[in-house]
């Protein structure tokens, strides 16, 4: 091919380039030019369509008066010239010139136009690929050579899509559901986790793989399964990351954060399995745009309603009944979803086997409108609450005391998102969220104090804390080589940590009001993910920015983060990662049991925030697309944390409760091994993870390093499905978990000062009740001298599926917990007055109670 100069200069091209020429507008496509050039002049215009596109928009700047100068500015930033020869004008490229425009959408789902997260999307031709964020948005450049790119995800058919002309709007697919997969054609819910060091993506369909303890699905004992999260106490939903604390853990319900996730003492949580969508657990590497904890990330995201037609579900158990429906206000224009769940204990059994020991109940409501308002910008609304409500009676009628104890705690949650498609390479997301936990303790006591006389004690504590906040995500899509993502916002957060109010028999009412926290929280972050040496090295450099704002106090925290991932041969990565991360917000714990006394308290003048720096060495293995290994190394350095001093009362004596943290510092480190096989008919998980969880408190141990109540040494799952045929699946998982560290006496020795308790209610230190008898006080000679007994328990459990090709479906699911009857401690408890006679001395006893036995279940989810 001739340079173009040299085209110009044969068969006077520059006079024809220099026809006098008036365009019949400023703005149009490059099409409309063209053709008005060819009607206006009758000078022939040559071009390819295959590397010019027609139906660009171009806008002129009004002083083009020739051919050339419209040619000129139409064609400008598309790397081709116009060159005039032999009476006729040619649109050419030069040869080793590339154009590459950028194609952006939405990965949806053909049935449901429900939103697909982490599809790929995928350039046969330039070998380049991106993935859909958490709105199902993707952005991906192409050259102009392109002819079609493939979306897929591992539970949907792969889909080769040929491209449209740029410049003609979004790019919005749909996938069909892998019908070789039945449970999914069955629950229309995806099964596979997508399994990377540090982070862990889990579809909600994957919940009802393994069995389920009373047959309560729920996605954070399924994260469980996994290395690196374990649970506080046998069956407990509660999660423990890394050695870290429950109160380390940022979950996200829709964007926004809870303060208490767990319903029935913790053995389920609050998330409803038939509203959720999908739940992502970051254990290192974390994102610029998290921040406010030190262990982990709880990211879970509701479904957003079907907009094509409606359908529901409802779901018994022995323990619970839920509910859903969900379908389209205008097809394909808005869709709501509706779920609520309620407890069956007390409906079921509390007039029989419960009358004698309390009351409880709870219910969780999901609601969500998704409203598309054109095809760059969309509106969710979402809405949760849920609620306990506990009463229990306690009576001793041997030594004459009776206690009755009520709690009720709730999570309200309110958000609405706004995402705009700013243009093909920039997605935005503006969310502004409430959220509130409140608990409510009340007690009324009898207290013996002679044969003729008693005490009456009523109490009422009242907890609570309330977010209301807006903030802004922003992604850049500079490049298939360059991501950028950035953002801040704003939070107040108010904090009433606790006011109890005492009324003693007939005197008047001692009120102790703690103070109430105003706070202000601003957070910023930016993140830079990089792709180097054609794919081979990801970079992922990043910093969140966070700093509470007080009347009397300023914390401010610069948090980098980093993450490199190295591609080797045969489909093996190697990965580091380090964050710092910052907690302002702290949580005072009471007992093991996962009850709403806990307190959340912020940072003060004297309570410091949380500091944890991370670090991570990760490799990972790929055999064909069935079997996966990972492992991992991590070191976790913390700061500043904090503890209480066990002795006294926390939800009591509430405005003295910054006197009752100690700070202190921790180590936690340890290596994790997950084996997976993902597809055919038998599938499993098998992790392993040795873990040590280390604190120090200069108040605690005689300022000596001890192992936490977190510490779990060993911790090993093995889960494993097997699908029979359409109708049957069969599932086993066998769990193994280390005692957790507890603290025994060395020595007890008698308190013969017990007898100055007889009016002493008002002192902590000692029970508020008196008799004649011995009291036994234990010398503690070190912290968590002692571990528990070992958790391991084998559990079974089918599937049967009805009615798959018809509208109505039909889900039965039964299974056995604990089929070889191991007694697993739940609590542990040194007890003086077990047992009650006037003639004997009473020494200190030990005491392990099991929650649960060989327990069998059944639950029914009908469909439509």
């Amino acid at each position: 091919m001739l340079p173009v100069n040299q085209l110009r200069a044969q068969s006077g091209g520059n006079d024809i380039l220099a026809h006098p020429y008036t365009p019949p507008s400023k703005q149009g496509t490059i099409l409309f030019y063209i053709q008005d050039i060819q009607k206006s002049t009758g000078v022939s215009v040559s071009y390819s369509s295959s590397f010019l596109h027609l139906n660009k928009r171009v806008q002129l700047t009004g002083t083009e008066r020739t051919t050339g100068a419209v040619l000129t500015t139409i064609l400008q930033g598309t790397g081709i010239q116009a060159a005039a020869l032999n009476g006729k004008i040619f649109l050419l490229r030069e040869s080793s010139q590339t154009q590459y425009y950028t194609i952006s959408g939405f990965v949806k789902e053909t049935n449901s136009n429900e939103a697909i997260i982490g599809a790929s999307v995928y350039d046969p031709v330039t070998k380049k690929g991106t993935e859909t964020n958490s709105y199902g948005f993707y952005s991906l450049q192409v050259p102009d050579s392109c002819q079609g790119v493939v979306f897929s995800h591992i539970s949907y058919k792969p889909l080769f899509q040929h491209l449209p002309p740029p410049d003609e709007g979004q790019l919005d697919v749909h996938l069909e559901t892998r019908s070789m997969l039945q449970t999914v054609v069955v629950n229309g819910e995806k099964e596979e986790v997508n399994s990377q060091p540090g982070f862990i993506n889990m579809p909600v369909g994957y919940v009802s793989n393994f069995p389920a303890l009373l047959g309560e699905k729920d996605v954070l004992k399924s994260l469980q399964l996994y290395p690196g999260a374990s649970s506080s106490l046998e069956s407990s939903s509660n999660l423990l990351i890394r050695g870290g604390a429950a109160d380390q853990n940022l979950y996200l319900l829709d964007g926004v954060p809870l303060y208490h996730t767990g319903h029935l003492f913790g053995l389920f949580s609050i998330f409803n399995g038939d509203a959720v969508k999908d739940v992502s657990l970051y254990k290192d590497a974390f994102p610029a745009r998290y921040g406010g904890r030190l262990s982990s990330v709880v990211d879970i995201r509701t479904k957003d309603g079907n907009m094509k037609e409606w359908h529901g579900s409802v779901t018994a158990s022995p323990v619970s009944a839920s509910a859903l429906l969900e379908g389209p206000i205008v097809k394909d224009k808005s869709a709501v979803l509706l779920s609520v769940r309620r407890s069956l204990v007390d409906a079921l059994y509390g007039q029989t086997y419960l009358k004698d020991y309390g009351r409880y109940y709870l219910y969780d409501v999901n609601f969500k409108l998704n409203q598309v308002i054109n095809n760059k910008n969309r509106v969710y609304v979402s809405f949760y609450k849920g609620q306990d409500k506990m009463f229990i009676q306690s009576t001793n009628p041997v030594i004459q005391l009776f206690d009755d104890y009520n709690f009720d705690w709730s999570n309200i949650t309110a958000a609405v998102k706004w995402t705009r498609v700013v243009n093909p390479r920039v997605f935005s997301n503006t969310t502004a969220t409430y959220s509130r936990f409140y608990n409510l303790f009340t007690q009324n006591s009898i207290i013996p104090l002679t044969i003729n006389d008693s005490l009456f004690v009523k109490g009422k504590g009242v907890s609570r804390i309330r977010d209301i906040a807006v903030r802004n995500e922003t992604e850049y899509n500079v490049s298939n080589r360059q991501h950028i993502s950035l953002g801040g916002g704003y939070t107040y957060h108010n904090f009433a940590p606790t006011a109890y109010h005492t009324n003693i028999s007939a005197g008047e009412a001692a009120v102790r009001k703690a103070p109430i926290y105003y706070m202000s929280e601003v957070t910023a972050y930016a993140e830079d993910e990089l792709s180097l040496f054609n794919d081979k090295l990801i970079v992922r450099p990043g910093l969140h920015f966070g700093a509470l704002i007080q009347s009397s106090s300023f914390y401010a925290s610069a948090q980098p983060r980093i993450m490199v991932r190295w591609q080797l041969p045969q489909s093996q990565f190697v990965q580091v990662s380090f964050a710092k991360m910052t907690q302002f917000v702290h949580q005072l714990t009471t007992p093991v049991i996962n009850l709403p006394t806990d307190l959340w308290v912020p940072s003060t003048d004297n309570i410091k925030p949380e500091h944890a720096f991370s670090y991570s060495l990760s490799y990972q293995r790929q055999w064909s697309p069935d079997w996966r290994f990972n492992v991992n190394l991590y070191y976790k350095q913390l700061k500043n944390i904090v503890t209480t001093n066990t002795v006294l009362n926390i939800f009591d004596n509430s405005d003295l409760w910054e006197k009752k943290v100690i700070a202190g510092n921790g180590y936690n480190y340890g290596s994790e091994i997950l084996l997976e096989k993902t597809q055919g008919k038998l599938t499993g998980v098998f992790s392993y993870t040795l873990s040590w969880a280390w604190r120090q408190f200069d108040r605690l141990n005689g300022g000596k390093m001890f192992p936490y109540k977190e510490d779990r040494r060993h911790n090993l799952s093995l889960a494993v499905k097997y699908r029979l045929n359409e109708k049957w699946n069969l599932s086993a998982s066998w769990k193994f978990a280390s005692g957790a560290p507890f603290t025994l006496p060395t020595q007890i020795f008698p308190d013969f000062d017990w007898a100055r308790n007889i009016q002493g209610y008002l002192d902590e230190r000692y029970s508020p009740f008196s008799t004649f008898q011995v009291n036994y006080l234990p010398y503690i000679a070190r912290l968590n001298n002692y571990r528990l007994n070992a958790v391991h328990h084998l559990d079974l459990g089918a599937n049967l599926f009805l009615g798959s090709k018809r509208r109505f479906k039909h889900v039965i699911s039964g299974g056995i917990y604990n089929i070889y009857n191991r007694s697993n401690p739940f609590i542990v408890s040194f007890d003086q007055f077990s047992y009650f006679a006037y003639d004997n001395v009473y020494p200190l006893q030990l005491y392990q109670y099991s929650l649960f036995r060989t327990l069998p279940y059944l639950s029914y989810t009908f469909k439509f």
